[in-house]
């Protein structure tokens, strides 16, 4: 058994206690909990120090409180949000990805969060590919470090996949902050108002995310037989979803379906007549 298993469960401890306790999210702490060096110097002096004979609380809780900083004026995601959603991207890369990486053999990767949210004609030219999954695992952290420094991927250029992962956490994410409160103590709760949105307005974010979004095709894969899924894959294997390359753009999806649309300011207006 992992001996730092072992010291936590002679503590009393959960994993959402220590992690409390250590200022840093619940994936982190199972990262190290696993695996020592897989996590920041600085990230294991404050893990071991949740095991000394006091048991301090990290006064600072860097981690935690960096979502604080980063969201809390912000107008359409709240900090508990934030962390959720990184959160929950995290977890994928350790507890779900990382874990079929070790053994293949255990089951399909279409049956792995996040990729049993998928349309299955996105896994079936994926197949079982270890590198693809492993790609997909370097995206969830370099996307879950940044939301904590306050950036999304709508925010910058950047590659497919990355929005993708948020349009699959966001259903997650609300179910972590239902079932586990107690993860979320660390950071101030926001009720709504008439400008900024509160924890539980996760229409109003997805409706947000769904107006910046780089990518229109950003949900696409997350509908069951979406008509527009095969024209998207033939113009982009999913080996390429982790490409820099341009963006789709508003109106991407009307333009597969064969229509005009109107550009005005730069912005693509509604549909016109069909071509």
């Amino acid at each position: 058994m992992n001996h730092r298993r072992e010291q936590r469960e002679a503590l009393g401890l959960t994993q959402i206690e220590a992690a409390a306790n250590a200022g840093i999210s619940l994936a982190t702490w199972r990262r190290w909990e696993e695996d020592p060096r897989s996590v920041r110097a600085s990230t294991r002096v404050a893990c071991e120090a949740v095991f000394s004979t006091e048991h301090p609380v990290r006064e600072d809780k860097t981690e935690i409180q960096a979502f604080e900083r980063s969201w809390q004026d912000c107008s359409y995601l709240t900090p508990r949000q934030a962390y959720a959603i990184a959160a929950t991207i995290d977890l994928w890369a350790d507890l779900y990805i990382g874990e079929w990486l070790k053994d293949p053999s255990s089951e399909p990767l279409h049956q792995v969060s996040p990729f049993d949210q998928l349309d299955l004609r996105i896994m079936m030219p994926v197949n079982e590919s270890r590198s693809w999954a492993a790609k997909v695992a370097e995206r969830c952290y370099a996307v879950s470090d940044e939301i904590a420094k306050g950036v999304l991927p709508f925010d910058r250029e950047g590659a497919y996949m990355d929005e993708l992962l948020i349009a699959m956490s966001l259903s997650d994410a609300q179910v972590t902050m239902e079932d586990i409160p107690e993860l979320f103590d660390e950071l101030p709760a926001r009720a709504s108002e008439d400008e900024r949105v509160g924890d539980e307005d996760w229409d109003a974010v997805s409706s947000y995310f769904d107006d910046q979004c780089r990518w229109d095709e950003w949900e696409v894969p997350l509908y069951r037989e979406h008509p527009l899924l095969p024209p998207i894959l033939a113009e982009r294997h999913p080996f390429t979803w982790f490409d820099n390359i341009p963006a789709s753009g508003a109106g991407y999806l009307n333009r597969l379906m064969g229509r005009e649309v109107l550009v005005t300011d730069g912005q693509d207006g509604p549909a016109g007549t069909s071509q």
